[in-house]
């Protein structure tokens, strides 16, 4: 519907990760859309599983509530983080709620792993929150490719938003708004601002390279 090609299909011992080729300024809505179907589609396969009266192992159930459960979590990169997130880009700025959701996740993450040692000795839990360390940390150490990516898709790209907002600096830039940045009492386009931010950096890897 969307026509967001799939990049690839990640297999984790807690599920799968479907990667999808669009950009970071998409609309809010269209990721919205994207993110419920994931969770949506797990609860209507069960339903039906049920509604015709299949016959599978208990814990068939017991293992795709499991699934949903844990890819809820408000920890990032998971769907229930990823959910998190766009509500914090609904209020706050890109740069913003990137750190938050950062933040938020590591809370999270660190609180739920420290239940699992004290009360919940299982190696399985152990290992698959271990694991999603692994990837939240990867995700954290890629926070300034992100915002840069965020930065450079509005350089490159033209967007059509329906919402207009002034700001100053670049960490105040919303998704879903087209900015005006305000310097020394003058107005000036998103467009203008970043045109002059990406060939100043150009011009300065120029100089170090030769």
């Amino acid at each position: 519907m969307l026509h967001f090609p799939v990049e690839r299909i990640e297999i984790y011992p807690y599920g799968g990760c479907s990667k999808f080729q669009y950009d970071i300024n998409v609309l809010l809505w269209k990721e919205w859309l994207v993110l419920i179907m994931g969770p949506l589609v797990q609860c209507l396969f069960v339903f039906l599983i049920w509604f015709f009266k299949i016959d599978v192992p208990l814990y068939f159930y017991h293992y795709h509530i499991f699934i949903l459960i844990f890819n809820l979590l408000p920890i990032y990169p998971l769907d229930g983080g990823r959910f998190v997130h766009l509500l914090f880009a609904m209020i706050f700025s890109y740069y913003h709620s990137l750190q938050l959701i950062y933040y938020f996740s590591f809370f999270c993450y660190c609180s739920i792993f420290l239940w699992i040692l004290i009360f919940h000795h299982n190696l399985l839990f152990f290992s698959i929150f271990l694991l999603l360390g692994i990837k939240l940390y990867k995700e954290i150490c890629q926070a300034d490719y992100y915002f840069q990516k965020f930065l450079m898709e509005r350089y490159l790209y033209t967007y059509s938003f329906s919402k207009a907002k002034t700001i100053h600096t670049f960490q105040q830039m919303k998704r879903d708004y087209l900015h005006y940045f305000v310097k020394k009492d003058r107005i000036y386009t998103e467009k203008k601002v970043l045109s002059d931010y990406f060939l100043d950096q150009e011009n300065v890897y120029f100089c170090q390279e030769n």
